[in-house]
């Protein structure tokens, strides 16, 4: 091949390859919202399943309801009568068949239990929704997490690289002496390290937020740093714990589900009951035999029924005895899980309450502690030129700062990541509530 053809060739493949690839996007916080609610497999099969969920009404409340059959045949009959001959006839007909429940005791509950479990099922899916909304904000903050940790041990790894420099320098005139060099070399490869663990950490960070954005990342915008870091409204956890009996979506998923269990143990002590259906029937046949009384063509019947079915269960080898005894145990359980559920909501909201308080207070710490770490650096490092001073106190006040600086970063984090569990837990937790967000973010 000539090399002008090799060249067109390479030039090809590339345009080919640049073709494929997707631009990357840099993502705010609404954008991935509207990304994942789109293109999230976990949040899609959510959906569907709580349709498939919303037909159980339906299909419970089925036994309530008249059933109706039609059925229909055509036959070649072949019949040999003694002394009489042979006969060959064609015969049809249809049937028409109603049932009417009036008295099931067993699918009036079950009926019951299918109200109880779409209930159940709404409130699952609620829960749900609300997970999700904070499955998206917390791959979101991960990002900014692993970015301003990124940006903190770049920063870090150039300020020692400056010490290093700066204690080569200073050992060559004779001012301190080698150690100061193998301290900051150290201290340099170490920061090397951190750094490139820090890249690592964000490259996983924006690939987990691909996974349920489907897009290309390349970064998302960050938070202002004028964030309003306030303490709970109302500033009472008893009233917190109130609204998170009322609306938590986890707790009325339980207190449905045992509803639905004692209804259904109900169905099954129904089962012991009579039961009591209209049943009508509508007949057709005609046929081509033979009348051996007339000699002549069977007349074509047609039938019409109506009555009244008493059916009384009397014994069914114990099966249903065993299914209401196993029937109660499960209503039973499902009242523990309830108990259960409750006391989680008010551990969790008390959790939630107190790290949100804690938040606000440990933000406005690390705000000033940075400040004061930025102080106390000035004056090592004006100690350390006079001679006061050694290079490993310096490093020390330095990675000192660059700690508080990152401290700082995520108790911000922190705080709106606990604010939106607190409202989640209290059942407050919204769409619009979550891109309120959107407001804080940098332009």
């Amino acid at each position: 091949m000539k090399t002008s053809q090799l060249k067109q060739a390479v030039i090809c493949g590339a345009m080919l390859l640049g073709s494929t690839i997707v631009s990357a996007e840099v993502l705010t916080l609404q954008r991935t919202y509207e990304l994942a609610q789109q293109n999230d497999p976990q949040w899609a099969a959510a959906k569907n399943t709580y349709q498939a969920n919303q037909q159980v009404i339906d299909q419970n409340r089925s036994g309530l309801l008249p059933q109706i059959n039609l059925t229909g045949n055509y036959r070649q009959n072949d019949v040999e009568y003694e002394d009489l001959g042979d006969d060959d006839y064609d015969s049809h007909g249809y049937s028409a068949n109603l049932r009417q429940p009036l008295f099931r005791l067993d699918n009036w509950h079950t009926y019951k239990v299918g109200k109880a479990l779409d209930s159940q099922y709404s409130a699952e899916f609620q829960n749900t929704t609300e997970v999700f909304y904070l499955r998206v904000v917390s791959r979101y903050l991960d990002v900014l997490r692993a970015n301003a940790n990124l940006t903190y041990r770049k920063a870090e790894q150039e300020a020692i690289a400056r010490q290093l420099e700066q204690s080569k320098q200073r050992f060559e005139v004779g001012l301190v002496a080698i150690t100061d060099v193998h301290e900051a070399q150290a201290a340099y490869d170490v920061a090397v390290s951190s750094r490139i663990s820090a890249e690592s950490d964000q490259f996983v960070a924006l690939r987990l937020l691909e996974t349920i954005t489907g897009a290309t990342v390349e970064n998302v915008v960050d938070i202002r740093k004028d964030l309003a870091v306030t303490v709970p409204e109302p500033l009472d956890v008893n009233l917190w714990i109130e609204r998170a009996l009322a609306n938590n979506a986890n707790l009325q998923a339980a207190i449905y589900a045992a509803e639905a269990a004692q209804q259904n143990y109900k169905s099954q002590r129904g089962k012991h009951a009579p039961t009591l259906d209209l049943v009508g029937t509508h007949n057709y046949s005609s046929t081509d035999a033979q009348s051996l009384a007339t000699g002549g063509t069977s007349p074509d019947t047609t039938s019409n029924i109506i009555g009244l079915e008493l059916e009384i269960p009397l014994y069914s080898g114990g099966a249903i005895s065993a299914s209401r005894r196993q029937s109660q145990y499960q209503f039973l359980a499902a009242q523990d899980l309830e108990h259960q559920a409750r006391r989680e909501t008010i551990q969790d909201v008390t959790n939630f309450y107190q790290l949100t308080i804690a938040n606000v207070a440990e933000v406005t710490a690390r705000k000033q502690s940075t400040n004061s770490a930025k102080v106390a650096l000035e004056a090592t490092q004006a100690g350390y030129e006079a001679g006061t001073r050694t290079i490993v106190d310096v490093l020390n006040v330095q990675r000192n700062l660059f700690q508080n600086e990152r401290d700082y970063t995520n108790a911000r984090f922190d705080y709106v990541l606990n604010s939106l569990r607190l409202k989640r837990v209290a059942g407050m937790l919204t769409e619009e509530e979550l891109l309120t967000l959107e407001q804080w973010m940098e332009r």
